[in-house]
């Protein structure tokens, strides 16, 4: 069985992450699927190309389209689909007439302003709508007109084979007592003057933690930073950077996954970060990004004491530098505060549901 991933491709890699996650689930319920990936040339990020190959899968081009050659090219790239995966991509769903053979499964964004809404007669084509948030996000009214096709997993979760903390610093070959902050800018996906705050607030925190003396062996990991050039851009941080500091590449979820685990504190933008920090205990300094889901997510943290929540209004060194502190306590209060974060995005069918709905959509249109 031949799927094709279409994640959002014009903004970072969490579409790409949240797809390649439900790649692995489908490939491990039925060792027969086969994956590849198609990456709209025309709002294509050029990095998540090397993102989608980082995960390990092909990653084919989806040209830009005229009347004229439409038809050819939406064959050569999908006729040999049986299903296509589309994570907020749904306005390519008009491209289905011309490989009616193959299904279609959509996988939402929380929406931005009324596309859930406006894009119904869309949604009414599909086979399956997977809406991957936790019971705690709610589910938008909206969605009640396709009802009947929604499926809520929860978040995509691949948490089996991470080691614990100790074991994932071992791996990665970082010191055991060094106090981790890891933070993925991911080419700034909310914009340059959102990520450049939060990577410049949270430079100066942990610079002036270490000068304190009370944080001395204070570490930030920065990961997923394709293009080390674009971090000069950022007021605060020196051209060279002090050994406190890594950068690191685009990793595999793997490795991403080994690095949160590793961390003291991890600062969280986007829902798969504050998804997989909060599953995997560790605690959160979430700056949401400016949209909806993010929003949503970081509000809900807050009021169940789930997170240590920044908005990026608020961001300055001083209010980094607290989270932090907070964040490395290890106090009883921090204890229950990563308690209650892994208690709210656990459990649900998360990503084997999804997986399962595929394949028995799959099934039914043989």
């Amino acid at each position: 069985m031949n799927v094709v991933m279409i994640p959002s491709v014009s903004g970072g890699i969490g579409h790409i992450s949240r797809t390649a996650t439900l790649a692995r689930a489908l490939e491990r319920l039925d060792p027969n699927v086969h994956v590849e990936y198609l990456l709209d040339t025309e709002r294509l990020r050029p990095f998540n190309i090397d993102a989608t190959r980082k995960m390990g899968f092909r990653a084919n081009l989806l040209p830009p389209r005229t009347r004229e050659n439409r038809d050819a090219i939406v064959r050569a790239c999908l006729g040999d689909a049986d299903v296509i995966v589309d994570d907020t991509m749904r306005y390519l769903l008009p491209l289905r007439r011309i490989v009616p053979r193959a299904a279609w499964v959509s996988i939402p964004l929380f929406p931005i302003g009324d596309e859930l809404f406006m894009d119904w007669p869309l949604m009414a084509q599909m086979d399956a709508v997977i809406w991957a948030y936790a019971p705690f996000m709610g589910m938008p009214e909206e969605l009640g007109t396709v009802a009947d096709k929604v499926l809520q997993t929860g978040p995509f979760l691949e948490l089996d084979g991470v080691p614990d903390r100790a074991a994932a610093r071992a791996q990665l070959g970082l010191a055991p007592n060094d106090e981790i902050v890891v933070y993925a800018p991911r080419g700034f996906p909310f914009g340059p003057d959102f990520g450049h705050r939060v990577l410049g607030g949270a430079y100066t925190a942990i610079e002036q933690m270490r000068k304190s003396g009370k944080h001395p062996n204070a570490r930030l990991i920065l990961l997923a930073v394709a293009n080390p050039a674009e971090l000069r851009a950022v007021p605060g941080l020196p051209a060279d950077l002090p050994d406190w500091v890594s950068v690191v590449g685009v990793v595999t979820p793997a490795q991403s996954l080994l690095y949160t685990r590793a961390a003291n504190a991890v600062i969280a933008e986007g829902t798969s970060t504050m998804h997989e920090g909060a599953a995997l205990e560790t605690p959160l300094v979430a700056v949401p990004g400016p949209i909806p889901e993010t929003w949503l997510l970081g509000t809900r943290l807050a009021e169940k004491k789930a997170a240590h929540v920044l908005w990026v209004e608020t961001v300055t060194p001083q209010t980094m530098a607290a989270a932090f502190e907070a964040a490395l306590s290890g106090s009883a209060a921090q204890q229950e505060i990563i308690a209650r974060a892994h208690a709210l995005v656990t459990g649900g069918g998360g990503v084997e549901a999804a997986a399962r709905r595929v394949l028995e959509v799959a099934a039914g249109r043989r």
